[in-house]
């Protein structure tokens, strides 16, 4: 039997979504292809959809991560205001085009989005057996800079006299943008037009590579290596935490 990863103080003792990150990794991917297809700026409708699946993987991503309660409570808070809102929104346009000064300004998820990989990733770390599990939460983590790098793209858009391309863009053109930037293809049909945008742009490229190349790494050769190394590693912590103990005594 594997030993489970130890829960942080705060975490609630009967939270079902606890380390379920294979329901992480498929709300990220809905968030992508739902950014990806659906302008924000142009229609209430595309808004509500995207900012509902948003909020959606963002507070089961908090439960997945055993994230603080009171963590919980004000991501829970965030997404019910934003998603009523775009709702009265709705409404009250009858699903017809607004201006986008009438729309949920993308900042208002900038701070979650942005903390949501590091969250996932004191769980992953806090694994004292490397599972599937772990591995599809480092997957979900890393498409999930991509989701905060497009929200961190739209909210320099709106908040620079010059627009992010030089040009106002659909907002899935973020998205796309950011999955090329993070992986590094570079299409070039999409160019950032100022110094700020350039660098948001570069600083993705060389995030997303580090990531891959320490953190997704280090989780899947661990992994590679078997249970019986991520067993003995507990063990000998436990051990070790042991021995202290006794020499304190």
């Amino acid at each position: 039997m594997t030993a489970p990863a130890p829960r942080r103080p705060g975490a609630v003792a009967d939270n079902r979504l606890l380390d379920r990150f294979d329901l992480v990794l498929l709300l990220v991917l809905a968030v992508i292809v739902s950014q990806a297809l659906l302008d924000t700026r142009g229609s209430v409708w595309g808004s509500f959809v995207t900012h509902a699946t948003t909020g959606l993987a963002l507070v089961v991503a908090t439960r997945a991560s055993g994230a603080r309660r009171r963590v919980r409570r004000a991501l829970d808070v965030l997404v019910a205001l934003t998603v009523v809102s775009n709702v009265v929104l709705l409404l009250s346009s009858g699903g017809r085009p607004v201006s986008p000064d009438d729309l949920q300004p993308e900042g208002v998820w900038l701070g979650a989005a942005v903390a949501l990989p590091v969250i996932i990733g004191r769980r992953l770390l806090e694994h004292p057996v490397v599972r599937v599990q772990t591995v599809l939460g480092a997957v979900a983590a890393y498409l999930q800079i991509a989701v905060a790098y497009a929200t961190l793209f739209q909210t320099v858009d709106g908040l620079t006299a010059t627009h992010f391309f030089g040009a106002q863009v659909s907002t899935t053109a973020y998205t796309y943008f950011s999955l090329t930037t993070i992986s590094t293809v570079g299409y070039g049909d999409l160019v950032p037009a100022t110094d700020l945008a350039r660098l948001a742009a570069t600083s993705e490229a060389v995030v997303g590579q580090v990531f891959l190349v320490t953190f997704v790494a280090l989780i899947v050769s661990r992994f590679a290596a078997g249970p019986g190394r991520g067993a003995r590693r507990a063990r000998d912590d436990a051990e070790h935490a042991d021995d202290a103990e006794h020499a304190d005594d």
